[in-house]
């Protein structure tokens, strides 16, 4: 009788290598925002009474300019991406991927632009300062994030509904209102989310225009008030308010697949605007362009030839690539292991992917705090000496893991969806143990997403600052450090050189992005 000697499949219960080492890469994305929370509840009542006024202030602030700045950002965003997807007019491709690149300036930047171009001295005749200039530049150099989540959303959407409303004699403004509209409602929700946990993150444009927000409330306690506990009750305030916008725009992501009609790919019905229509919606792309990106960089250019003082951002400029480079590495790691556990449906995988998007919806301040409660805690326990330099760096890189982990896990998880659940199981069947099937099968299926999320992630740390600001050791200057310092002391002009470096570096990314908008819809080239 001829034996049976085809391998046996591994048991369930097998030892998993993978899901233990993102077990703790759950633990290090998750540790700096629990070390908020549990210090925040930890601490005096004086700090709490003191807090009411500076954490009241702070709320009300980042919720004024979340409806203002991030309302603005929602609507500019959804109209441009309806206009692009479903209507005609002169400079529409274009547009398609020029409306993207605002997403390559940091507020803090865009903001130090405006100033030096609007305020005494500055060319403009209207100046942006204030609440309202914050929530103009907030709208203006936001609204990506609404407009390539209802792009996604518009072109996705069936055929069959658009035409039959068309045919019905519907104009294409009841066609956006009754149609387009509602079925978009969800993606267009969770890009303006986005937007407005930008906002709430956002510190370095607020504190250049003298606005308070929780953010700016959290310096102020730490270093104008000398009050640790303070900082983190405000912390814990932020991070559950940006847990409560991430889990809107999830749930918000998780209905937006929703479409009716056929199955049958088949273009979607442009509709041709009448001249005056038409020159509306190419001066309307425009002008976002303009003030989103075009005029902010053209004016930094040109400072920045004002004042080409080289050997000033040389070593900024150092600094922060050794930074970026170091900290995309080890996050990178972190997030193709989170992206693989979090594809084979294990309690860990799906624990360590909501770990890695809680740290990304904190916002830098408040994942840096953190990383200085657990860092003090250590000290007192005797298990380390004193906050020196190399201690700070590897604070500041765990900072970046913890905040970045989930940027570098979308894409991953985008490039896995490739892989059949056929092709792992029968890996598994052969004998391959977990580290064997992520090294020969997961990591060469995922190699071309693992360098985009290398490339997102190498730009986010290059533009991250309050978090860079709390962690860096004494004289350690990135370009980011380098742009806030000068324009704190109101030396705009030489603000300009590595702000626009920042904004430079982060073009590269946008431009790979927009590379895929085209083929967001299946048999779009």
């Amino acid at each position: 009788m001829a034996l049976d000697t085809a391998p046996v499949a591994p048991s369930r219960h097998a030892f998993d290598g993978v899901a233990l080492v993102a077990a703790l890469a759950t633990l290090i994305c998750a540790a700096p925002a629990l070390a908020v929370i549990a210090f925040a509840l930890s601490s005096g009542v004086a700090e709490a009474r003191f807090g009411g006024a500076l954490l009241r202030d702070g709320a009300l602030g980042t919720l004024a300019l979340i409806l203002v700045g991030g309302g603005g950002a929602t609507v500019f965003g959804a109209a441009a991406a309806w206009l692009v997807s479903l209507c005609r007019f002169a400079g529409r491709a274009v547009f398609e991927w020029l409306l993207v690149i605002p997403l390559a300036a940091p507020s803090y930047v865009l903001a130090y632009s405006y100033a030096s171009f609007t305020w005494a001295g500055g060319p403009s005749p209207i100046e942006v300062s204030g609440f309202w200039g914050l929530a103009f530049i907030y709208a203006v150099g936001l609204y990506p994030y609404a407009y390539l989540a209802a792009r996604a959303a518009f072109v996705s959407q069936s055929s069959c509904a658009l035409e039959a409303a068309r045919t019905l004699g519907a104009k294409p403004g009841a066609v956006f209102w009754r149609v387009a509209l509602p079925l978009a409602r969800p993606g267009i929700a969770a890009g303006g989310a986005l937007a407005m946990m930008e906002i709430a993150a956002d510190y370095g444009a607020a504190q250049h225009f003298g606005q308070t927000t929780l953010a700016t409330a959290i310096f102020r306690a730490w270093y104008a008030h000398g009050a640790p506990s303070l900082a983190l009750q405000i912390s814990a305030v932020l991070l559950i308010a940006a847990i409560v916008f991430l889990a809107i725009e999830r749930r918000a992501r998780g209905r937006a697949t929703f479409s009716g009609g056929s199955t049958r790919w088949r273009p979607l019905p442009r509709y041709s605007l009448s001249p005056f229509a038409g020159a509306a919606a190419t001066l309307f792309c425009t002008s976002l362009v303009v003030f989103g990106a075009l005029l902010p960089l053209a004016w930094l250019a040109r400072l920045a030839l004002l004042h080409p003082r080289v050997e000033e951002i040389v070593p900024p400029l150092a600094n922060s690539l050794a930074l970026a480079c170091a900290g995309a590495l080890i996050t990178l790691a972190l997030a193709a292991v989170i992206a693989v556990a979090s594809r084979r449906a294990s309690g860990v995988g799906r624990a360590s992917r909501y770990a890695a998007g809680m740290g990304y919806a904190a916002p830098g301040a408040v994942i840096a705090t953190g990383a200085l409660a657990l860092f003090g805690l250590a000290r007192e326990a005797g298990w380390v000496g004193g906050f020196g330099a190399a201690l700070a760096l590897t604070a500041l890189i765990w900072t970046y893991a913890a905040r970045f982990a989930a940027a570098g896990v979308q894409p991953i998880d985008a490039g896995l969806a490739r892989l059949s659940k056929g092709l792992d199981a029968s890996a598994r069947t052969l004998g391959a143990g977990p580290w064997r099937r992520f090294a020969q099968i997961d990591l060469p299926i995922a190699a071309p997403s693992l360098a985009a999320a290398a490339l997102i992630l190498f730009v986010e740390i290059l533009k991250e600052l309050p978090a860079t600001l709390i962690l860096r050791p004494f004289n350690f200057d990135t370009l980011a450090v380098k742009a806030y310092a000068y324009a704190s002391d109101e030396r705009l002009l030489e603000a300009a050189a590595p702000s626009l470096l920042i904004f430079l570096a982060g073009l590269l990314p946008i431009i790979v992005l927009t590379r895929g908008i085209a083929r967001a819809r299946a048999g779009q080239r």
